[in-house]
């Protein structure tokens, strides 16, 4: 965003021109007597320069380019000077008045070309209307000498505000660009944060629910006829999943506590887990928690909890492990969660998948480490902060 001529042309540069005009109006007025001339065509050729400024100024000064529009403006400003000046010589008092619509609306080198002709013009006309005797001469002489040195003066203070306008509503500009970029981004990252921590509970939760609900329903389907007895308690844990996925789904919907912390502890919580790990598939788990844990809040909660929901769903699926150990220890300033299996563990070129990357980046969020290990079977250790 890049500030126009418009924007740059300040207010007060055109109050002090109309005010040098008003000014230049009264002496003509109050110095007649002693500058004979023609008053009412000399106050009538300025107010014209005012009512010019007022109707084309603005338009002028706003254009990028120096055209016939520049040309007409500047070219009847100052004829209606020059009329002003021939009717009264106290109208010289209002060629300080010209000097910001030069420099204003006229590339530098050009405005000062026109102000050095405009500051020859009353010399000019005195050694025209009076001869070198003319008793003006002296007064000429000094003003144009001032004029001369008066113009570069008014217009490098001129160029200066307009170019510090103008670099300041660049400045603004581009700061408020930068906030929209920013704000943008901003958002697209929570955006993304937000749909990165959805995937983690869908994927902690309710994928692994709906595994273990077709799970059961492929084992009650070949024990319908077999063994009914087993069939019927793989039916109550299938009901069972399905109500603490729905549980889940409305927590995860509210943005509240997981379900299964809303029972009680974090142990009790990951106790129910292996447990029901061990009446989906048979597998042995041992559970060893320290009793005297120390509060650990409801973000590091979570996070336990959710590695723990993911080993076990990994275990369930590719381990091909007959015992797990779960262990949850204090050790000095932390909290270690243990959990390992005698399977077949980690291929050597395996990747981590995105259960593995979920639960490194949990960890991570709460300051906690985790390390996986497959010398025998699979060992995930994650230590946390208390």
């Amino acid at each position: 965003m890049t500030a126009s001529h418009g924007d740059e042309w300040h207010w007060l540069w055109k109050l002090y021109v109309f005010g040098i005009l008003v000014a230049a109006m009264v002496g003509v007025v109050l110095l007649n007597d002693r500058f004979p001339g023609n008053a009412p065509v000399a106050i009538a050729a300025l107010a014209g320069i005012i009512a010019c400024v007022s109707a084309f100024g603005q338009k002028v000064i706003r254009a990028e380019t120096v055209d016939w529009r520049t040309v007409t403006f500047i070219g009847a400003v100052v004829g209606l000077w020059v009329i002003a000046l021939w009717a009264s010589p106290v109208s010289i008092a209002a060629i300080a008045a010209l000097y910001p619509l030069f420099f204003a609306a006229l590339p530098l080198s050009a405005a000062l070309v026109v102000t050095t002709v405009v500051n020859l013009i009353p010399l000019s006309l005195v050694v025209i209307g009076g001869g070198v005797r003319s008793p003006n001469l002296p007064l000429a002489i000094a003003t144009t000498l001032i004029g001369l040195v008066a113009a570069p003066v008014i217009g490098t203070a001129i160029m200066t505000s307009m170019r510090q306008r103008r670099m300041l509503a660049d400045l603004v500009g581009e700061l408020a660009a930068t906030r929209a970029e920013s704000a943008r981004l901003s958002r697209e990252a929570g955006a993304a944060a937000e749909r990165e921590r959805l995937s983690r509970e869908i994927h902690d939760t309710l994928a692994q629910g709906f595994t273990s609900i077709a799970t059961l329903a492929q084992a009650v389907d070949a024990e319908l006829d077999t063994d009914p007895a087993a069939a019927r308690k793989h039916v109550e844990l299938i009901g069972s999943t399905a109500r603490e996925n729905l549980a889940e789904a409305r927590v995860m919907v509210a943005g509240l506590t997981p379900a299964a912390l809303d029972e009680g502890s974090l142990a009790g919580a990951i106790r129910r887990q292996c447990e029901r790990l061990t009446a989906e598939t048979g597998i042995a788990v041992t559970v060893d928690a320290d009793e005297d844990l120390p509060p650990l809040g409801m973000a590091v909660d979570v996070v336990l909890l959710r590695a723990t929901q993911e080993a076990l769903a990994n275990i369930r699926k590719h381990a091909q492990a007959s015992a797990v150990h779960v262990e949850l220890t204090r050790i000095a300033d932390r909290v270690r969660l243990t959990l390992s299996d005698n399977g077949v563990g980690l291929p050597v070129e395996h990747a981590d998948g995105f259960g593995l990357r979920g639960m490194r980046a949990r960890v991570a969020q709460v300051g906690g480490t985790m390390s996986v290990s497959s010398d025998d079977g699979m060992r995930i250790d994650i230590e946390v902060p208390t």
